[in-house]
């Protein structure tokens, strides 16, 4: 074994001569574990609150969605068939997005009203989404809706419980051949009027369940006057297939007329908001691990003061200095590994029992149990911090204090 190793392990685990320098080296390893485990269990919570809300804001919308370049409508027959028979494609659906007018009673509200395929649907897992009501756009007698809970409740409108009776919702649509002189209804000839039963609500977050509408693709075809146009193809892929590759493979296909975005992309403000706030977060956990090592600091300053006889000792004996440097190097390391270790147990395993029991509940949230999420990127984010500034925290002491305190021959 490594002598200057195997003393520094002595000098950390025997008892000094001067009781402050345990507590000191006690306290070094407790606040480097504290800190460490600080940081998995933040960066695990961060990543569950962080997953929830992306799955909240990114379920409504598919993997891909292709909308016309130059303009807000394109004609459904100039996407290529090589479109639809992609590798990896599960779902598709065609769809028409406008703004309309939603009356019930004397409750109106701006809305926008989303016409799809039945697939969408499966896509969007509304199954798991539906508060109240049935999971369906159309029955024998006709088209129907679907609507946001935020939507419904500033309509306050009901779902009826008993099967085939629904509620009925006036839509006042923009008609394209009038002029629209005032966003008030007086002007009734500038807007299409029909009316769609509601068959269920749905929550998804806060902008779908103020704003949304979700309608048979023909029937919003229907009342906005469109033939053979629609805003937006949307695409669902399995889940092993990359979507930035699939984009550029649909871009080289589709050509310059359309343009390819990715789910990442149609919620780009919430990912880097997300992305940002965990970076500032590790931040500001990276300093505090560095004042942390603060402590270590003095408990090696503090013992390389109580080993100055034994050090002028080892030097006579023929010990050079940089020997004795690596006692208090190794010194350093071993409290910064101790501290780490018992840091990445102690956060862990209050993770894994939030994971397996749900120690902290959350109130009035889609989910019982506080989130938490591993990942392989913050163990190693985690070890990359604790490691570069355990390993100066150790240098630093070491390297200056053996120099002026051992004498020159």
């Amino acid at each position: 074994m490594n002598s200057s190793f195997f003393i520094a392990r002595r000098y950390l685990f025997s008892k000094k001569t001067q009781n402050v320098i345990n507590i000191i080296s006690g306290v070094s390893v407790f606040g480097i574990m504290v800190s460490t485990a600080a940081m998995v269990i933040i960066l695990s919570g961060f990543n569950g609150i962080e997953g929830l809300v992306l799955q909240m804001f990114s379920s409504f919308e598919s993997d891909i969605e292709i909308t016309a370049a130059e303009s807000k409508t394109f004609d459904r027959n100039f996407i290529p068939k090589e479109v639809y028979t992609s590798q990896g494609l599960i779902n598709y659906t065609e769809a028409i997005e406008e703004i309309a007018i939603v009356k019930n009673q004397e409750n109106f509200i701006i809305a926008t009203i989303k016409g799809v395929e039945e697939p969408f649907l499966e896509m969007c897992e509304m199954d798991a989404h539906l508060l109240d009501g049935r999971n369906r756009i159309n029955d024998e007698y006709g088209p129907l809706a679907l609507i946001g809970a935020g939507a419904i409740e500033n309509l306050d409108g009901y779902i009826y419980q008993i099967e085939g009776q629904y509620e009925y919702f006036t839509i006042y649509s923009p008609n394209k051949e009038k002029k629209i002189s005032s966003n008030r209804l007086k002007n009734i000839d500038a807007f299409t009027t029909s009316q769609i039963p509601i068959t269920g609500v749905f929550s998804f977050n806060n902008d779908v369940d103020q704003n949304f509408l979700v309608v048979p693709l023909d029937y919003a075809a229907d009342i906005f006057n469109y033939k053979n146009e629609i805003t937006q193809l949307e695409l669902d892929f399995s889940d092993d297939i990359d979507l930035d590759s699939k984009k550029a493979e649909l871009q080289t296909v589709l050509g310059p007329s359309f343009v390819v975005k990715t789910n990442f992309e149609q919620n780009k403000l919430i990912f880097e908001t997300s992305q940002s706030e965990k970076w500032i977060t590790t931040l500001l956990l990276g300093f505090i691990f560095f004042l942390a090592t603060f402590n270590m600091v003095a408990s090696i300053t503090m013992l390389v003061i109580e080993k100055r006889d034994n050090l002028n000792t080892l030097s006579a004996l023929g010990a050079k200095k940089s020997q004795l440097r690596k006692i208090f190097f190794y010194e350093g390391l071993l409290i910064n590994g101790l501290g780490l270790i018992l840091g990445l147990a102690l956060g862990y395993g209050i993770c894994y029992l939030q994971q397996t029991f749900g120690l902290l509940r959350m109130q009035n949230s889609t989910v019982e149990f506080f989130p938490i999420i591993f990942k392989w990127t913050d163990l190693i984010l985690i070890l990359g911090i604790t490691l570069s500034f355990g390993t100066l925290a150790a240098y630093m002491p070491s390297r200056f204090l053996i120099q002026r305190i051992i004498k020159e021959d």
